[in-house]
């Protein structure tokens, strides 16, 4: 008998969803990656064709991640255990309600 741990990866492949299952990683994975100060300052909102897209509290925040996008790629593709992240764009968060 294969244990889940085992069977579980070919599964989820078998049935389409390995792919998202690793995209939803990404996103459950951001607070993480940034640490809890930057996670009250950064949201990622959603993974498509590779690339991650977070918003961020100011336009300052936001370029200052971008230079330091490529560590954070590495990083999270790390953790997820394939290179599922290709870039990560950042756009400054419309005004809290």
């Amino acid at each position: 008998m294969r244990s889940i741990s085992a069977a579980l990866p070919k599964t989820l492949k078998a049935l389409g969803i390995s792919r998202r299952t690793r995209e939803a990683q990404a996103l459950w994975l951001w607070p993480q990656l940034v640490g809890e100060h930057l996670a009250h300052e950064t949201h990622a909102l959603k993974l498509t064709g590779g690339t991650l897209w977070v918003s961020a509290s100011s336009p300052a925040l936001a370029h200052q991640l971008h230079l330091e996008r490529s560590i954070m790629i590495d990083r999270i593709n790390e953790q997820i255990g394939a290179p599922v992240v290709r870039e990560i764009r950042f756009r400054q968060a419309g005004p809290s309600r």
